[in-house]
């Protein structure tokens, strides 16, 4: 099992030394809503049956749910936010609901992380980690109902992304360029 805590700050430390947290007033509900994007790519993925463009042995809805915890925990690297080892998988991410339902539970606990927000982003508290830790554990249990491998998956994606042009600060930076 992966050490969340340790893989936020790996990731972190990725992201920040490619310069997506150049900018100190980076909106964190930006951020939050970039997750939802990568859930909605998990169920196109999963609607016609895709396999991934950047990682084309592993299914599209694999790589997006990686994609997306990818998101969640830069997001905790950033801010602090710990891992709840005793958050437990919520019933409908692992049971018969369908996957459209699955994705849109992770979206539900991702509005959970973002109601609990302070104002003060430094400031880690418990209601923030429990949610933070919630929603990790959704997109997880997701993942493995359908039988995928989801650390695989995200390292392969991050390792890939060190490599990405999209993904260099002058690229960024150039007009149409990804700005978030």
């Amino acid at each position: 099992m992966i050490n969340y805590d340790e893989q936020a700050a790996a990731i972190y430390a990725q992201n920040k030394a490619v310069g997506w947290w150049d900018d100190p007033n980076r909106c964190v509900y930006q951020t939050l809503q970039l997750v939802s994007t990568e859930i909605a790519e998990a169920t196109e993925g999963e609607r016609k049956d895709l396999m991934d463009d950047h990682l084309p042995t592993r299914k599209m809805g694999e790589v997006e749910l990686a994609d997306a915890l990818i998101r969640v925990l830069d997001l905790a690297g950033r801010y602090g936010w710990t891992f709840n080892v005793h958050v437990e998988p919520p019933e409908e991410c692992v049971g018969g609901m369908s996957i459209g339902g699955k994705h849109l539970f992770i979206n539900a606990c991702l509005i959970g992380l973002v109601h609990n927000l302070p104002r003060d982003l430094d400031t880690v508290d418990t209601a923030v980690c429990y949610h933070y830790s919630n929603l990790v554990v959704a997109i997880v249990s997701t993942a493995e109902s359908q039988g995928y491998d989801i650390e695989g998956a995200m390292v392969e994606k991050l390792a890939y992304n060190k490599t990405r042009a999209d993904h260099k600060r002058e690229n960024r930076a150039k007009e149409g360029g990804k700005a978030f």
